[in-house]
Order: structure tokens, then sequence, then C-alpha cells
């Protein structure tokens, strides 16, 4: 049985399941370039049919998400109307009551119209492929994290910006069924609510988040924390998370005119600072009143692509193990929907993610002609791994383009750049040679038999490490060998690596750890500045070519400057 899943949304995507087995995924940016692309992924869907010997025909069920329906608008226009009597009875200005007003009855119009884009998107696939399945958004964000988390029984929260005119819900899973506990409104979004902040400090929203968390560590959270922790909230009554329109800041969009003066009154560390302090606060209230003692959790949503939420979470008594789907954001959802339809008629059992390498492989005779045809200078040599090794602890960076291209946000060793972590200025120096702007560290590569020598509290992590799905505090010895991949606030983000995992970037780490003593290396995704990590051999080499990288390490060749 052969099951399509298509994610329309925020970084369009195409994963296959056949006989419950992700058989390949990929998201359109890494076709067409354009980072965080939305729409039907045409490219994507042929190239995955192409790569796996199928046609239309061939497919089972296609599947898709998006639910347009009255019911929907009606729920939303309830909420709205219940928030347009809180600000007619607070204490705001009138100025500031009718702005706030006014924006809510514009809000039911823009709920109405994003349904309506749902249903266009999903008609173009219908006229496609004639019969598709359709999932509720969050239903398939919960699918991809419990059915892949390998448990049973647990629960399931999601929390994004906009799905279905939702924005969280959270479920009890079991047995392969999904029951809907509560759920949070997209009036009420915390996504738009960190989106804002985003947008607020200059950078963009749905791309930039990452580095407000990466900021939010440099500044005071107590500076702007009175005005920020107004914008949202925990309703303990009605189960849900709250956005306070009454209180004359939160508005759920990106671009928010009530908080503009925030930037003239504090500086911009604070605010982050302020806003992930919120966010966590209001994230941890809901969990602790919702879940019970020894819960196994597991999330999905781009909100928890915040590896610092996640931690936080992982911290609580109540929270017995944690696992994030490692496509937690919108790409994730066409895996969400496979396995939904595939789990209808055929029953799935939750499982391990067995591997998040599901893309594009490239032979050495393809990536050898592009080498020639850009006239670089290669070689190849025997031992490869070891002359790397050697070429790291001297400080060089090096590019790998390897294997099976990763699927998801973080690059898991074949689309990579490794880099030795001893010199704590590399955030510095790397991120001006890849022409990035950057406030989190790298990230650490690490040897799994030496992951507990090199982090703190990992019992209920070991699920989420593997994917750069979590922070986590180091201990001093990764503080002293590997100063360039911890953060300021004394945490990292770590890929836990094992021989089985990926054998030759392993033998890599492995072969520096006999000449360094030290199992980190750093690893950040290898693209060029604001595109999609590197796809194809042309891709890398475009990449290499406009950097400063040292060696690019593809297929069974270095290229060298």
């Amino acid at each position: 049985m052969k099951v399509l899943g298509i994610n329309y949304l925020s970084e369009s995507s195409v994963a296959l399941i056949e006989n419950g087995k992700i058989k390949y995924a990929i998201s359109e940016e890494r076709l067409n370039r354009i980072k965080n692309w939305w729409g039907n992924p045409y490219k994507a869907i042929k190239y995955v049919l192409k790569e796996t010997n199928n046609k239309i025909s061939d497919i089972d069920i296609f599947s898709t998400h998006g639910i347009a329906s009255l019911k929907l608008l009606n729920f939303n226009k309830k909420i709205i109307n219940n928030k347009i009597i809180e600000v007619k009875s607070s204490k705001l200005s009138f100025k500031n009551k009718n702005s706030q007003i006014k924006f809510l009855r514009e809000r039911y119009i823009h709920e109405r119209n994003a349904l309506k884009r749902n249903a266009n998107n999903i008609s173009l696939l219908k006229k496609k492929f004639k019969k598709i399945d359709i999932h509720d958004h969050h239903e398939a964000h919960a699918a991809s994290a419990y059915f892949y988390s390998g448990w049973k029984k647990c629960d399931v929260l999601t929390i994004d910006g906009w799905g279905d005119n939702f924005s969280s819900k959270l479920y009890s899973a079991n047995n392969g069924k999904l029951k809907l506990i509560t759920k949070s409104s997209s009036i009420d979004s915390l996504g738009y609510f960190y989106g804002s902040i985003t947008k607020l400090l200059g950078f963009k929203p749905h791309r930039h988040e990452g580095k407000i968390l990466g900021l939010a560590a440099y500044g005071n959270y107590k500076k702007a924390y009175s005005y920020i922790s107004k914008m949202i909230s925990y309703d303990k009554v009605n189960k849900c998370f709250k956005g306070n329109f009454e209180k004359g800041l939160y508005l759920s969009r990106f671009d928010n005119p009530n908080i503009k003066f925030l930037k003239k009154k504090f500086k911009r560390q604070d605010i982050a600072a302020s806003a992930q302090k919120r966010i966590e606060e209001v994230i941890l209230e809901f969990i602790n009143d919702n879940l019970k003692k020894n819960t196994k959790l597991a999330l999905a949503g781009g909100v928890f692509s915040n590896v610092k939420i996640n931690q936080k979470i992982s911290e609580l008594k109540n929270i017995k193990d944690i696992f994030i789907y490692p496509n937690m954001g919108d790409g994730g959802l066409a895996v969400g929907c496979a396995i939904l339809s595939y789990n209808k008629i055929k029953r799935f059992i939750p499982r391990n993610t067995p591997t998040m390498y599901l893309g594009p492989k490239f032979t050495n005779k393809a990536i050898l002609k592009e080498i020639k045809n850009n006239k670089l200078k290669y070689v190849k040599i025997k031992n490869a791994e070891k002359f790397l090794a050697e070429k790291l602890h001297q400080g060089f960076v090096v590019a790998c383009f390897q294997g099976r291209m990763e699927f998801g946000p973080r690059s898991l060793g074949n689309r990579s750049i490794l880099v030795n972590a001893k010199d704590k200025s590399v955030n510095d120096w790397l991120n001006k040679k890849l022409k990035r702007t950057e406030f989190m560290p790298f990230a650490p590569i690490t040897i799994k038999k030496f992951a507990n020598k090199m982090y703190k509290n990992l019992n209920n992590k070991k699920k989420a490490i593997k994917y750069m799905t979590i922070t986590t505090e180091c201990t001093n010895r990764a503080v002293n060998n590997s100063p360039a991949a911890v953060h300021v606030d004394k945490t990292a983000r770590p890929q836990i690596l094992n021989k089985s995992d990926n054998p030759r970037i392993f033998k890599i780490l492995h072969e520096y750890y006999k000449i360094s003593k030290i199992p980190n290396l750093i690893n950040t995704s290898f693209n060029v500045h604001e595109e999609p990590i590197v796809c194809n051999p042309n891709d890398a080499v475009r990449a290499y070519k406009t950097s400063k990288i040292d060696y690019l390490f593809i297929g069974d060749y270095i290229v060298r400057r």
C-alpha cells in the first residue's frame, strides 16, 4: 500500500509511505531553492514519484490537510465576539479599544480567507489526483509526533501560528488513536506572539525565530517583562492559551503596531529575553495543569522548533520522557497526513523514528561530472575520513555532502559544515565566512558513548538529542574543550551520533577524537546565506565556491582550494 502525503503550507513538502515505511520525503524549497516556499509542491511530487519509480496510478491514497468548514468559522466568531466584549469592558483608552475591536472584526475576514485558500489548494490537488484524503492540520502534526515516538501510549501537544483556525491542540494517544482533549484558537496564537517579536526586532517571522531565541540569552528578561507578560497567558478555566486583547498589546498577527514602542524603550536582547521567558511560563503552566505525573509527551508544531522551550518542558517533574518530531514545523505535515491515511486502512503501530535521511542521494559519477564542469581541484583518498579529521584538528572548515539528504530543518551530517569546537571565536569568523548573522552558537555533533560526559540530565531526552531538537546543560568538560558549541547560558543543542546512524560522518568524528581527545565537532547546515540547505551536487559546489570553506567532502572526493 502506497500513500503520498502532501503539505502546501510553509516549507511545502511531500512524503511517500509504503507498507508503513517512509520511503522518501522532501520539501519543495530544496528543489526550487526558495526558502520556506508555500504552495502545492508539484516539483517535489514529480521528483518523489520519479526517484521511487512510481507513477501517479501506483499511489493508493493521496493525503493532505485543510479542514474548511462553517463550523470552524463559527467557533472563531464566538471567540472573537467574546474578546470584543472583554475589550469593551476593559480599562483601555477609547482609541485603543476601537483599534483592538477593529482588528478583531477584521480577523474574522482573515480567518475566512485563509480557509478559502486552503479549499483552493485542495481543489487544485483534487483536479490533479482525483481522490484525496483530507485531515485536520493539528491532527496531522500530532500524528507525525505520536506514530514516530515509539510509544503506544502518550500525550501529544501541538503549538504553532495557524492551522485550520487553531493554534494548539492537546491529544491523548493510545493504541493508534488520537483523542482530542483541549484546543486553542488561532486568535490566541503563541506562534503569532513569538513571530510578532521576531518582526519587531527586525527579523523575518516564520524564518528567524531561532535568532530571537539565541538573542534572549544575552538579555535581562525583567527589563521588558511587565509589558510583554501582558500579551499572552494560560486560561485555566477553558484549558487553553489566551491572547490578551483587552490589555491593549497582543494582536494575532506578525506586524503588530501595538508593541513598536518597546524598541524605543528597551534593548532588543531584553525584549527577546522577556518574550522567551513569557512563552516558556505559559506553556509550562498549561502542561502542569493538564498532564498527569510520569507523562510521556510527544510534540510537534512550529513553536517546538524552540529548543529551549523543549528543554524546560523536559525538566518538569510530571514529564517522564519527551520526543519532538524532527521536522516539527509545517514541513512535517506531509508525513503526518500520510500516516493518518495509512492508519485508517492498515493499523500502524507507533515506532521509533528510524532515520531522517529521507531525501535524494547522488552517484559518484554525477558528483565527479559537477566537479569537473566547475574546474575544481579534487583528490580521492583511501582514508578520506582520517585526512579530514586531521584538517579539522588543524582548524580548517569542512563541508560534507554525503548520502541521502535530511528531511527537516536540521542538517544531521549529510548536508553539514564541520569545524572543531575548540575556538570560541569560531561563532564570529565562521558566520562571516558563511555570510550569516546569528546569535545562537553552532550546535555540536557528539559521539554517543561520550554523551553523558559532555551533557547533563539526558535520561528523558534520549529521543530528542538524536535530532538536535532540544538544548541541555553542558558539563565542565564540554565548556572547557568545546567552548564554540556552548551558549552563554552553558547549554548546547547536540546531535548524538552512533556508528549505525551515519557510518561515514561517525568515522570522521571518531578519527578526530583519536587525535584531539574531544568527542565533539561543530555541525551547522551547508547552505548559501538565506538559501535552503543544499540538495544536489550543483547546490553543493555553488555553496562551496561562494563561501570561504576550505574543504568539500562530496561523495568519495575531497575538493580543496
